[in-house]
């Protein structure tokens, strides 16, 4: 078994750097985050969870059926915000303008995977890169500060031009995410 999932790599110098200095900044790390290395930004379309390594080849080939006149595009790193909500931020992250592009080969790829009886969280896509997980806010004014200070902030222009199946390692220092199969997007 393999933990997988399907997704767009995200990679941003400028968001990176930026969260760079988040984490280093003494009065917004009187909070508890768990910080993501943004070598591992994506965006999940859907998270398959443990799956049969003979189940592999065939998830290639549906991704491939379902992106195959897929166009790569531009878009923006746009804001941050926080899931749940505010009053309980479990989640901070950088949104994404639009993705708009993808949604009609990722609905096609939901309808084949349930198809072909692969269990997955089929909620509404919410395009985001994790930044971090709060673990507690011990000072909430800095927090919030933040949230507002960058709540429309434009953090870079970003290609989208690649959906990759990951495997997930999960290790000590934090979860390893391994390509298995990528599919490029095609460009005009």
């Amino acid at each position: 078994m393999k933990r997988l999932f399907i997704g767009i790599p995200v990679q941003s110098a400028n968001a990176a750097n930026l969260a760079e200095t988040w984490r280093n900044d003494r009065e917004l790390n009187d909070n508890r985050f768990s910080w993501t290395n943004p070598e591992n930004w994506h965006i999940t379309l859907f998270f398959l969870g443990d799956t049969a390594v003979s189940e592999i080849d065939l998830l290639w080939r549906l991704i491939d059926a379902s992106f195959g006149e897929t166009r790569a595009f531009n878009t923006e790193l746009n804001g941050v915000g926080v899931f749940p909500d505010t009053g309980n931020p479990k989640v901070l992250w950088i949104g994404l303008k639009d993705i708009q592009h993808l949604l009609p080969a990722r609905e096609k790829l939901g309808e084949l995977l349930m198809q072909n009886g692969f269990a997955f969280d089929n909620k509404p896509l919410k395009p985001h890169l994790t930044l971090g997980r709060i673990k507690s806010l011990q000072n909430r004014q800095v927090f919030e500060e933040l949230l507002k200070d960058y709540g429309e902030f434009l953090f870079d222009n970003v290609t989208i031009d690649q959906i990759v199946l990951y495997e997930s390692i999960l290790t000590q220092q934090g979860p390893v995410y391994k390509p298995l199969f990528v599919k490029q997007l095609i460009w005009e």
